[in-house]
């Protein structure tokens, strides 16, 4: 029975760990806004910025100018307050593992609670997302869609 436990603690502490460490490998030597870390974080950073670079191309008022780089502050905000709190609840899930008997139930709870709050925070991003396409009048969308390609294109060396 002592076996089992210690292997399930074990296990528990290693799953643990693992998501703590990737979280912090993840921060690790970059500007949110210059690599973005996850997908809809790399996506909404990149066109937000390629949006502000070329915003005479686009012919961005400078309401729209005004209004991306609030959208940016706020989520930039919120990326921070969320990944704060994923940051908390893996410290106190370590301290939890650290129990003898480790409550697995508890910790349990803990990873679910921390997958949430990453939840939480990949559907915010769709919606800066959504905002950011939402500033955009549709033949702007389209002229954003053709420089984009056209970066693209001279990126990996392709002219036509």
């Amino acid at each position: 029975m002592n076996k089992k436990l210690g292997m399930m603690s074990g296990g528990v502490l290693l799953l643990a760990l693992t998501i703590s460490l990737s979280n912090a490998y993840a921060h690790e030597g970059h500007f949110r806004h210059d690599a973005g870390d996850g997908a809809f974080e790399g996506m909404f950073f990149r066109k937000s910025h390629f949006m502000l670079e070329r915003k005479q191309d686009l012919g961005l008022t400078g309401d729209k100018v005004e209004t991306i780089k609030n959208l940016m502050l706020e989520t930039e905000k919120m990326l921070i307050k969320k990944d704060a709190e994923i940051q908390i609840l893996s410290l106190e899930m370590k301290a939890q593992l650290h129990d003898y008997p480790v409550k697995v139930e508890t910790v349990n709870k803990m990873v679910e609670q921390q997958y949430q709050l990453k939840k939480e925070e990949a559907q915010s991003l769709v919606g800066a997302i959504a905002q950011l396409k939402g500033t955009l009048t549709k033949e702007q969308n389209d002229k954003l869609h053709q420089l984009w390609e056209e970066g693209e294109k001279s990126d990996h060396g392709e002219t036509h």
